[in-house]
């Protein structure tokens, strides 16, 4: 009425889980075993104390039937009290009834106890089988009772007579009912006693998997530790290797997820910042010469101004394209010469170098062929000689090297600048970091462009830079057979 679960709900709970199966299945398994091994000793202890019985009948039948080979051979067929009560001595130890038969007129000459009836017809083939071809005789004529025939012997040969015995076996079968009723209680004792070490096995197996469960339940939630101990059987200590890799891998994901997050933020501003300041100049001296403010050489440095920061939008733009293209495309590769790449590069930045009076020297050291894309691999090395002359002092000198080592062809861009500082270089491949204020004019696209480019050549770019040593950036890609 108050909804709260019974004693029979939760018991069927219970049994749903782990330990109320494992359980449930130890004690059904004891159950059906020790019920076929009850089924086995009832049937074949009880044949065995009735075999056993019937032996013994046997045995003390053969021994009156020596008693009484005297009587037969000495007194004769009738009389002789001290044979009757040597009989009758024999046969009250046994509780049975004994019947001494005459093999030459088939009569009864002797029955004890001789006021009782008997229990059954002894059977025909009984008399034929002792008194006819003096061979002994055994069998039950029912359930319950079995009847024993010995030949009374004259000499080796001669059947003078033979003593029968009918001995109820009730007595045989109420031991054997006993000793089955106190064999089923122990079973059953060893049911319980297995429901029970089942149980205690069940807790023992299921507690590290409890203890995964609630890992797991507090997945979700903040939490240092969630590392799961590796206890139990081998299988579960294998789930929980796995789950505290998964876990790794979560945390992994989730961490990426939130630097990526940040990235995005901080890609957001920095587009921002580079389109308003631009946008701003562009705004102002746009005003200047729609109001007619400026007039002359004003008129003429606000239009040049203008142009310059469009174009400086535009650049910035490009970029942007290029960074995203280069990390979504699919890009065609096709047998690249390093030799043709370093020199298309150079063409496109020679301008510049003359401009700020920069010098550059190339040491061909090897050339190789490369599988690329000609044009992301000619801006990845745009993008670091553009660095390299923005941060090197007007009339300084760069450094190109390429050589190969190994399978791999290194491509080498040495400046003079100013280098990077300790803490920046980590960051230098994420788009967007340009380092102190002195590099603001930077988009710092560069370096993560060139960064893309050499991924997706199967590459790696390495970098090392000291304050006031310059820097020397290295890309490294697979040569090409």
């Amino acid at each position: 009425m108050n909804g709260r679960p019974t004693f029979a709900d939760r018991g069927r709970t219970w049994l749903k889980t782990l330990p109320g199966q494992l359980v449930l299945s130890h004690v059904f398994v004891a159950v059906v075993v020790l019920a076929f091994a009850l089924g086995v000793a009832q049937i074949t202890f009880r044949q065995y104390l009735v075999r056993t019985q019937i032996a013994n009948v046997e045995r003390q039948t053969g021994t009156i039937a020596k008693v009484l080979e005297g009587y037969f051979t000495t007194v004769g067929p009738y009389g002789q009290t001290s044979y009757q009560i040597a009989v009758e001595a024999l046969a009250s130890a046994l509780n049975a009834q004994v019947y001494v038969y005459d093999a030459q007129s088939g009569t009864r000459i002797f029955q004890w106890p001789q006021t009782q009836k008997p229990l059954a017809p002894i059977p025909n083939a009984a008399f034929s089988q002792v008194l006819e071809y003096g061979r002994a005789y055994h069998h039950r004529v029912d359930p319950n009772l079995a009847v024993v025939g010995v030949p009374v012997l004259e000499g080796r040969r001669n059947v003078a007579g033979g003593v029968f015995l009918e001995s109820p076996l009730s007595l045989t079968h109420k031991t054997a009912n006993s000793l089955l009723g106190l064999l089923f209680f122990a079973e059953l004792m060893a049911v319980v006693l297995v429901g029970a070490l089942a149980y205690a096995i069940a807790r023992q197996l299921s507690k590290p998997l409890d203890n995964l469960r609630q890992v797991v339940a507090q997945s979700g939630e903040p939490s240092s530790d969630r590392a799961v101990e590796g206890a139990g059987p081998l299988e579960v200590q294998a789930l929980a290797r796995e789950f505290n890799r998964l876990e790794d891998r979560i945390d992994a994901q989730v961490a990426q997820l939130t630097r990526e997050a940040e990235s995005r933020d901080a890609l957001m501003a920095h587009v921002a910042h580079d389109l308003r300041t631009p946008l701003t100049s562009i705004r102002g001296f746009l005003e200047a010469v729609r109001d007619g403010l400026a007039t002359g050489e004003a008129h003429d440095r606000a239009v040049d101004v203008a142009w310059e920061e469009t174009l400086r939008l535009q650049r910035l733009v490009d970029r942007l394209l290029k960074a995203t293209r280069i990390r979504s495309d699919t890009v065609a590769m096709e047998p690249v010469s390093v030799r043709d790449w370093v020199e298309t590069t150079l063409e496109r930045v020679g301008p510049v170098l003359q401009q700020k009076h920069i010098a550059l020297d190339w040491a061909r050291n090897q050339d190789g062929t490369i599988l690329g894309n000609e044009d992301y691999l000619v801006e990845a090395l745009v993008n670091l000689l553009d660095n390299a002359i923005k941060w090197s002092p007007e009339g300084g000198r760069i450094h190109i090297e390429t050589a190969v080592e190994g399978g791999t062809m290194v491509v080498s861009v040495q400046d003079q600048g100013p280098g990077i500082p300790e803490e920046l270089l980590p960051r230098v491949f994420e788009r967007f970091v340009t380092g102190d204020a002195s590099r603001q004019q930077s988009s710092g696209l560069g370096l993560s462009i060139v960064d893309e480019v050499t991924k997706r050549h199967q590459g790696t770019v390495a970098i090392h830079s000291a304050p006031g040593e310059g820097t020397r950036v290295s890309l490294r890609i697979p040569k090409h057979e």
